[in-house]
């Protein structure tokens, strides 16, 4: 890794130009996401209008390292940019789950969001969203201390929905599902992490209670949710 780390006195930057940087080192995230490494070659396809002096500046920071065919994140890259993707994903969900944004609108908020939120905040919003583990868009959303420390408090209390028996009462943890389609149906029922459900019953269908609404879940969407079986309730 490069020790030559940015210091602020000496190369200051603005808002702007800080939250353009922000922008590639999204895209540089993305690409290593989906392909294990970030090919230069790839980059420039995804993003039509990179700008190679953009390398220069985020090397110069310390923010990133480059071969002749790739670039590599530093560990100070790294950190700063999985914390903004993090920040990025939980505001979507934020927007979609709670808000009730449609997705292109929330994607502008969310692009702000990253930006101007400290990572307190951002970590007290995932709590209240239950520690997500993807955005809308079925893209994971990194963990924070506080998903690890959640984990660690709930996990021999936490059971798959399917475990549950009739007459069981249970608060919705996080729902593992990579489809965008299925996360907005299950939301539009009140099926969200936070919410409190009664299992009405398992046979010939699964069917839970929110609230005084009744709903049918398919075995294979009930595996996708985690619950939480409070002490006094099994």
């Amino acid at each position: 890794m490069r020790k030559n780390h940015y210091k602020h006195r000496e190369q200051p930057i603005s808002v702007r130009r800080r939250k353009e940087l922000d922008e590639y080192l999204e895209i540089l995230w993305y690409v290593k996401e989906k392909e294990g490494k970030i090919e230069k070659e790839l980059v420039k396809k995804i993003e039509s209008d990179w700008d190679p002096s953009i390398a220069e500046v985020l090397r110069s920071q310390g923010l990133i390292e480059e071969t002749d065919s790739e670039f590599l994140f530093t560990e100070t890259g790294y950190n700063r940019t999985r914390q903004i993707v993090r920040s990025h994903r939980l505001a979507e969900r934020l927007l979609t789950d709670v808000l009730k944004m449609p997705i292109d609108s929330a994607e502008t908020g969310a692009c702000e969001f990253e930006h101007n939120v400290v990572p307190e905040i951002v970590d007290g919003i995932c709590t209240l969203l239950g520690h997500p583990r993807v955005c809308p868009h079925g893209l994971p959303i990194p963990e924070g201390d506080c998903c690890r420390e959640a984990r660690r408090q709930m996990e021999t209390a936490t059971k798959n929905l399917t475990e549950l028996k009739p007459g069981q009462k249970a608060s919705i943890v996080y729902i593992n599902t990579q489809s965008n389609e299925r996360m907005h149906q299950l939301t539009r029922l009140g099926v969200r992490p936070g919410a409190t459900l009664h299992l009405h019953q398992i046979y010939p269908a699964l069917v839970i209670r929110i609230g005084s609404q009744q709903i049918a879940i398919d075995e294979r969407i009930a595996k996708d949710i985690q619950v939480w079986v409070k002490n006094g309730e099994d």
